[in-house]
């Protein structure tokens, strides 16, 4: 009896025992707040890697689960949840809503070598999403940042398709090349214009020097960090995006037409005292009608696929992009196609994740010459006379009688251009990292950056006035390699003790760019055909004297580093950071061959301190954050700290009247400097981040105080060194200002909107230049001379002339201006070729001469204030966005008409001329000689407004309902449209105002190639 007790007892432990180790099979349906599946949301079972993702109808299932478990829900954009299996059983449904996650807090933002969540930065960081990219139909990344982020300006000097664009992070610190640091998936690389904004997933901008010093050498100017979209861990899908747009000028400059035009200069000539023309009125011809190309076509088509697991993930995609011109569309357009591949994959119990990011690109690009005063189309069509025709009678293309100096038929010069840019880039990168231990990781990564750049050119024989023709064909080509590698090696060390966490990132970068070219030319095609489609040298006269060629290895750039960071977080309350990198460039003699780049930041969260608990139903985030650290820049070419050796010339070796000996001479090609030194930017930050009402109202402030020291420059030497001027450390350039980011979001039943905006302020001024003048020299435009410029007190890139007052309307107004006296003691007018009607120029020192000491500042090319806004709101799968962009407190140099080619066009503003006493008081008389030179002096006359206000990107889509799509096995459609560009507000009369390239040279419009106004309908799909 005893022995059949205890076998009872242990059949009654083994059931109450299987009952608690039973496993079980859990089903259920993710939707989010609309009641809308939601597809490939990640169920795992906490504390191990198994797992299951949603279908497409947002259901699942999951097996062998034990009855005490807990499930955990994630997916991109929505908030993780937890749910424990309490008092679950297998037949009971778990249905799962989800909610969008609230704005930043948690969201984990890429830094350098790293991540980090948003809440934790100390740094200024500012970020655009993959949602950002989608709501405008960009050709270059830049576009995307665009008004997008507060303290970073893109401006573009001309919108020829393919043009590069110019970002400046916190102002302009440098004369020499001031573009930030591009990181692709972990790789510098030396441009972004082979990628498609289509495959970016999010790109963070590091402002100021603790986040960038981590790039010590190539940090000065600011970094972007760039990712491309990765494998997640779901259901493969595959998705299309593409649009179709067409593209039309924003505006034309306002010019005269033919009546307009001979008035203007037969009153001219009476005014000079000469007969009349009888202008031959062959026609009135609008030449920008003439070159534009309306509703130019522009489109893209994107597909890619997406997938797999928690231990392998794909994302690959192919792409094309196609624009033409506005001007030449056969000669100004632009062929993109790309292919990508971003893989990863875990093993060995997850310790070892391997990865790699493989991009190509082939883009095919022609342009013509841009905002190019001495010939280009542009400016013919903006200074050749309206009487020319487009084609005589007999056919040929029109030749002015009236204009010269290269300003030629726009419309036949486009047919005569053929120049074609080829490029060929591969970029790509591999790592491994392994998990040494559980909180110490080893990570090493190699990457390549390859180009083949070709170009091809061929003017063919022709004829388009005296002073443009061609009499023999010619045919040039070039061809480029570009290597670059780079080599990183990093050890990342976690340590959470309670509630300190630090985190410790060392390691080493080896990089190394190389560059080989050829280049050939021949003329007179002879052997074929003549044409485009022949131009080919081998088709060219094969003699030596027609032929050339020339090529060779680039001198290579190599960069040796160290870097180390630490970062320390007490119980999410308070947070340090410290960052040290060392540099050793190939670009510096042997003494200062290493830079060092230190910075130093700290953060605070006042809301998660005790005293601030009465602000928490207001105020859910409020941190304080400073910083201070320094970057490098060598923007230089190789090796500048020697003198190398090249040709100067013949001399002769003896008598030369008596048979002297002429032998082939050299010298040294420049002045050494080989103390030259790493150039050195040193900031500090004071910022703010706020978040009200569960992060409904985000705020963000940041001051900041950037000097950029031993800018490297050319330094100009007396003429009779007979050498080039060397590089030397010669200036400071200070950028202080404020940025501000707003953001709002909401949301009341099937609606909900939301506005984001950001404005800066940045004041820019030169500390410090080394030369006895103090000045640096800026662009020099045609008779004008030199018109920007850099001097100490004053920004970088100031327009330098002469003030105006108004025009002399009498006799008597002549009579009073300046007078001094000349070496014979005769007394000399300031002016003394005045008449009523010119312009009256300021004699600021008050010594009755007028000369480059009556020059002064006459404005600033670069902003003062740039911003953007940024309006959103859905309704029921309706959704419109509208993007705001603008820049003020700068002016704009508009140079566009030549002075020197005869009777060019002119602005329609001289309809307002002076014609006789107090008729105007802005535009002089007309005159053609110019005796005063009304038009030849650089004056407050040119300088004008630059403030701008732009509706940059307006959108609207519908997506249909997940239901209905579902029926269809589509997991996503919407389809919008959308305009570019599509109004500008500003006083400015060029044909676009928001152009620029340089520093010391920006801000200059000599005749550019304007931006678009474009429509587009587009698609999204995904199944």
């Amino acid at each position: 009896m005893k022995r059949l007790k205890l076998f009872f007892v242990a059949l009654l432990l083994s059931s109450v025992t299987s009952i608690f180790a039973q496993t079980l099979s859990i089903s259920g349906n993710v939707n989010d707040e609309l009641g809308s599946p939601i597809p490939g949301v990640n169920i795992s079972i906490k504390g191990t890697t198994n797992g299951v993702i949603t279908d497409l109808d947002g259901n699942y299932t999951i097996k062998n689960v034990a009855a005490d478990a807990t499930l955990v829900f994630s997916f991109i954009g929505m908030k993780t949840q937890e749910v424990p299996l309490v008092n679950k059983n297998t037949f009971e449904a778990l249905n799962i809503v989800m909610a969008a996650s609230s704005i930043g807090l948690d969201e984990v933002v890429a830094v350098g070598y790293g991540t980090r969540k948003r809440s934790s930065i100390t740094a200024a960081i500012s970020s655009v999403g993959e949602k950002d990219i989608e709501k405008t139909q960009n050709l270059r990344v830049e576009q995307a940042l665009q008004g997008r982020t507060a303290g970073v300006t893109v401006t573009s000097s001309s919108a020829q398709p393919g043009a590069g664009m110019s970002v400046r992070i916190r102002g302009a610190g440098t004369n020499g090349n001031s573009d930030p640091l591009y990181i692709v998936d972990g790789l510098p690389v030396g441009g972004i214009d082979y990628l498609n904004p289509g495959d970016i997933e999010s790109i963070e901008i590091l402002k100021d020097a603790a986040s960038s010093s981590i790039y010590g050498a190539r940090g000065a100017n600011g970094v972007v960090l760039i990712a491309t979209k990765k494998g997640k861990n779901q259901a493969f899908t595959v998705n299309y995006d593409g649009y179709r747009s067409f593209q039309s000028p924003e505006r034309k400059l306002s010019l005269l037409n033919s009546d307009q035009y001979a008035l203007y200069y037969n009153e001219a000539q009476l005014n000079d005292g000469v007969r009349p023309t009888d202008f031959n009125r062959r026609a009135d011809t609008d030449w920008q009608d003439e070159i534009y190309n309306m509703n130019a076509p522009m489109m893209n088509h994107s597909v890619s696929i997406n997938g797999g697991t928690e231990r392998a993930k794909i994302s690959t995609g192919i792409s094309y992009f196609g624009q033409e011109g506005l001007i030449a569309p056969d000669n100004s357009n632009y062929n993109r196609i790309t292919a990508r591949v971003n893989a990863e994959t875990k093993s060995h119990n997850d310790k070892l994740r391997t990865g790699t990011s493989l991009y190509y690109s082939n883009i095919e690009s022609k342009g013509i010459d841009v905002n190019n005063i001495y010939g280009g189309p542009l400016a013919s069509a903006y200074n050749l006379d309206p009487l020319t025709p487009v084609r005589d009678a007999d056919g040929k293309y029109g030749v002015s009688e009236y204009v010269a100096q290269g300003i030629t038929n726009p419309v036949g010069k486009m047919e005569y251009l053929h120049s074609k840019t080829r490029t060929d880039k591969f970029v790509g990168n591999i790592f491994l990292e392994y998990s040494i231990l559980e909180n110490l990781k080893f990570k090493s990564s190699y990457g390549i950056d390859l180009a083949y750049v070709t170009w091809d050119n061929y003017n063919p024989i022709y004829r388009l006035s005296p002073s443009d023709y061609n009499l023999v064909d010619d045919v040039q080509k070039s061809m480029t390699r570009y290597f670059n590698y780079n080599w990183e090696n990093v050890l990342t060390y976690d340590l959470d003790i309670q509630d300190h966490s630090i985190n410790v990132v060392a390691g080493s970068t080896i990089l190394e760019e190389t560059s080989h070219s050829l280049w050939g030319s021949g003329v007179d095609i002879t052997k074929t055909p003549k044409g485009v489609d022949y131009a080919y040298i081998d088709n060219t006269l094969g003699d030596k004297e027609t032929r050339n060629s020339s090529g060779g290895k680039g001198v290579p750039n190599r960069l040796l580093s160290y870097f180390s960071r630490v970062n320390y977080d007490y119980n999410e309350k308070y947070f340090f950071s410290a960052t040290f990198r060392a540099d050793g460039s190939s670009r510096f003699g042997p003494d200062n061959k290493y830079g060092y780049f230190p910075s130093f930041s700290g953060g605070w969260v006042l809301t998660n301190e005790s005293f601030a608990a009465p602000l928490t139903n207001v105020a859910n985030f409020i941190k304080l954050r400073a910083s201070w650290g320094q970057n490098g820049s060598n923007h230089i070419g190789n090796f500048v700290y020697v003198s190398n050796i090249t040709d100067a010339g013949s001399y002769v070796i003896g008598n030369p009247l008596s048979g002297g000996l002429s032998q082939q001479g050299l010298a040294p090609n420049t002045i050494p400097t080989p103390d030259i030194r790493w150039e050195t930017s040193e900031q500090a930050d004071i910022g703010l981040d706020a978040h009200f009402l569960n992060s409904k109202f985000t705020f963000t402030f940041d001051f900041y105080n950037k000097l950029t020291k031993d800018l490297l420059l050319e330094v100009k030497i007396p003429g009779h060194y007979g050498s080039n001027s060397p590089i030397d450390n010669a200036a400071e350039v200070r950028n202080r200002g404020y940025e501000f980011e707003f953001g709002y979001n909401d949301k009341a039943g099937d609606f909900s909107w939301g506005a984001n905006a950001n404005i800066s302020f940045n004041e820019n001024e030169v500390t410090y230049i080394g030369n006895d003048e103090k000045v640096l020299g800026g662009a020099t435009v045609q008779t004008y001379g030199l018109v920007t410029r850099a001097e100490e007190g004053e920004p970088l890139g100031y327009f330098w002339g002469y003030e105006t007052d108004g025009l002399f309307q009498d006799q008597a107004d002549i009579n009073n201006q300046p007078v001094s006296v000349n070496g014979n003691g005769n007394i000399v007018n300031m002016l003394p070729n005045a008449q009523p009607g010119d312009v009256r120029f300021v004699d600021q020192n008050g010594d009755g001469i007028l000369d480059d000491n009556d020059k002064i500042n006459l404005g600033n090319s670069n902003p003062v204030y740039f911003y953007g806004l940024t309006l959103l709101a859905d309704w029921k799968g309706f959704d419109i966005s509208m993007f705001l962009q603008g820049a003020g407190g700068h002016q704009i140099a508009n140079l566009s008409r030549r002075l020197d080619a005869g009777l060019t066009n002119l602005p329609s503003t001289v309809l307002n001329r002076w014609t006789g006493e107090n008729t105007s008081n802005n535009e002089p008389r007309a005159s053609i000689e110019d005796p005063n030179k009304n038009y030849s002096r650089f004056s407050d006359r040119y300088v004008l407004d630059g403030d701008y206000l732009r509706i940059k990107n307006v959108q609207l889509g519908y997506t249909f309902n997940k239901n209905t799509l579902s029926k269809l096995r589509i997991q996503h459609l919407k389809l919008y449209v959308a305009a570019q560009n599509l109004y500008t507000f500003t006083n400015y009369p060029g044909v676009d105002v928001e152009f620029g390239s340089g520093t010391i040279n920006s801000g200059v419009d000599t005749g550019t190639y304007p931006q678009a106004r474009t429509f587009t309908v587009g698609m999204n799909l995904r199944f």
